[in-house]
């Protein structure tokens, strides 16, 4: 008799636990390189341009699988001068409250990413032409030059590692349907159920259905983490 192998459903499960083994590879070599420079988080961001406008798409951070405080702002919509300058600039950039910084690095003064804590964002690319930033941040995060020349070549690494794990679906596979993109992509910019039946017309408790609908479809625990597998997958941006 001959075998035909594990089932879809073991290889399946096979090839997930491989994937979350790579993701969780990569977060912990960003926490290597946060620790490195003393940081109390990092955050991997790709950059995009839709209809002419550059977008800053949060990938992988510290607090995966969701996103943390530092994603959130380089992510929020609008993006700012410095971090579109940033993603152009070959060396670092630090966002800082504190204008006692070095001066060795394009240095954008205020106002900080995060609430009381500098933030050092480092451009980066990868073979394949994809751009993005590997921002850290921390209150007591040290900005010395020797040591972001290194981390920024760590940074290059890292951002290659992402690179790899970063195949977004094709938007008619993931399921979703137009109104689970609407819902999800208001969720993503904050705002509540209450908000989200009011700007599209519907019913909190209809607005509440399509979100649940999101995060089943997405595979995801909750409605922020349904935000976050739907921004690595470009579903959103």
């Amino acid at each position: 008799m001959f075998d035909d192998g594990p089932s879809p459903q073991i290889a399946a499960d096979r090839i997930e636990r491989e994937v979350s083994r790579a993701f969780l590879d990569v977060v912990e070599r960003g926490q290597d390189l946060a620790a490195m420079m003393g940081a109390k988080r990092f955050a991997i961001v790709f950059a995009a341009y839709r209809e002419g406008r550059l977008a800053l798409q949060p990938f992988l951070d510290t607090s995966y699988p969701g996103l943390s405080a530092l994603s959130h702002a380089l992510s929020a919509p609008g993006v700012s001068a410095e971090l579109q300058q940033a993603v152009t600039r070959a060396q670092p950039t630090i966002f800082s409250a504190d204008r006692e910084l070095p001066a060795h690095h394009g240095q954008a003064t205020v106002p900080a990413l995060v609430n009381e804590e500098a933030s050092i964002v480092l451009p980066v690319h990868s073979p394949c032409g994809r751009r993005g930033l590997v921002a850290l941040s921390g209150p007591e995060m040290t900005v010395e030059e020797d040591r972001s020349m290194r981390a920024h070549l760590r940074a290059f690494a890292l951002f290659r590692a992402a690179c790899q794990l970063r195949a977004p679906e094709p938007r008619a596979r993931h399921g979703l349907s137009k109104r689970d993109i609407e819902c999800l992509r208001l969720t993503a910019d904050g705002l509540t159920s209450e908000q989200i039946a009011e700007r599209l017309g519907l019913s909190v408790h209809t607005a509440n259905q399509y979100v649940a609908a999101a995060a089943e479809k997405l595979d995801a625990v909750n409605r922020m983490h349904a935000v976050a597998k739907a921004l690595r997958a470009g579903i959103i941006s």
